[in-house]
């Protein structure tokens, strides 16, 4: 189900429909409004559309790093597996 929720970014008020809980939705507003003050406070942007280009590449860097993360932990659990699957049938008669 739908839910309307009212969130702030960059100081504008946004209705927003999502298919998400509110509280999941004002937690991204909120994870925005953060790497909006970071890039503020770092003097970076000028503009606000250099302030909003700023935020999405340093969000992407954010997400890709993530991407990489889950893909080694991905890696590991499948290298352990295979040497726990290894060790079993080794030991079976």
């Amino acid at each position: 189900m739908y839910e309307t929720v009212t969130i702030q970014i960059l100081g504008q008020e946004y209705r927003v429909r999502s298919g998400e809980e509110g509280d999941h939705v004002r937690s991204l507003s909120r994870y925005i409004n953060e790497k909006v003050s970071d890039i503020q406070k770092s003097g970076k942007a000028v503009t606000t559309a250099e302030l909003v280009a700023m935020t999405m590449l340093h969000m992407a860097d954010d997400v890709a790093k993530a991407r990489k993360e889950l893909e080694i932990l991905r890696e590991t659990v499948s290298d352990r597996i295979s040497r726990i699957i290894d060790r079993i049938a080794a030991a079976s008669p």
